[in-house]
């Protein structure tokens, strides 16, 4: 009877314990360069098939840029979808391994905005010397600080050259907002922003003046040149075997997959080259070449 009793409690554990290694949730980090309320909404879905498609929970943990990096060294996350800018640091720092790299309607790649509001003086890069910038997350963020200072500091520009350089911690839209409403003069924001905020009637396009605007393949209004968009990695926590499981998930993922289209993405490729994101951070002397 005694042998009986040990041996249900002994399967007992063993259910116990296999359930809940079942249940663990793998954690995918993603920037909230919007809010984390709307990278819930925009991404949850995308988490949901990766779990399907991995035989895994997925949870999704929202981070701004400065939060990614301890995210990773803390082992609280297991994969990450972020800018190449902080791509390119942890890579660095700690090893991450890059799966894919996302994929949108126009392609790849992605740039950063610079803007000013419609009727002022300010049209051109030159025209930035002695007027007050806003940006988002100062040495983190990739087209909403990184790439505009990068593309200023080629044409001798720098932000010493400004009255005032702020930052904002929140969102990105906060920007926007604050050039509509004569708060700011200059905005750093990411290509595709202004066109998601017309949509969503909160302003116009037409109202700003795009500064140094580019003609290339992203149709999207831009300012500087193209870079590789957010890439998937995984840290060194993260299983080997569920890693290529999840990157043949990203790179499979159809356009017409409700996830992606919630999502607003056409999926991944391969990962790209980030040699032009680290020869921007080099010569901006950033992490993770800062002394």
């Amino acid at each position: 009877m005694k042998i009986s009793v040990k041996l249900a409690l002994f399967f007992a554990l063993i259910s116990f314990f296999t359930t809940n290694v079942a249940l663990a949730a793998v954690n995918l980090g993603v920037i909230s360069s919007r809010g984390a309320l709307k990278a819930q909404a925009k991404w949850g879905p995308l988490a949901k098939y990766f779990g399907d498609e991995i035989g895994d929970s997925v949870k999704l943990v929202t981070l701004t840029p400065d939060q990614v990096e301890s995210a990773v060294s803390q082992k609280r996350v297991d994969y990450i979808l972020v800018n190449p800018v902080v791509t390119a640091v942890v890579n660095k720092k700690y090893k991450t391994i890059p799966l894919a790299t996302l994929k949108k309607k126009f392609g790849s790649q992605f740039a950063g905005v610079i803007f000013s509001k419609k009727g002022s003086d300010i049209t051109s890069s030159s025209d930035l010397k002695g007027k007050k910038v806003m940006a988002y997350k100062f040495g983190t963020s990739a087209a909403a600080y990184t790439f505009q200072v990068y593309h200023l500091k080629q044409k001798g520009i720098t932000p010493k050259d400004f009255s005032a350089f702020t930052e904002t911690r929140k969102k990105q839209d906060d920007i926007v907002l604050s050039v509509k409403a004569g708060l700011v003069d200059v905005g750093f924001v990411k290509s595709g922003l202004l066109e998601a905020m017309e949509k969503e009637k909160k302003i116009k396009i037409s109202d700003f003046n795009i500064i140094d605007k580019q003609n290339d393949s992203l149709k999207k209004v831009h300012s500087t040149e193209l870079y590789p968009h957010w890439f998937l990695s995984a840290t060194k926590s993260a299983n080997k075997s569920q890693s290529k499981k999840l990157a043949a998930a990203a790179l499979s993922l159809s356009p017409s997959n409700a996830a992606a289209k919630k999502a607003k993405i056409k999926g991944f490729v391969k990962p790209l080259s980030l040699d032009k994101v680290l020869a921007a951070l080099k010569a901006l002397n950033l992490p993770p070449f800062s002394k």
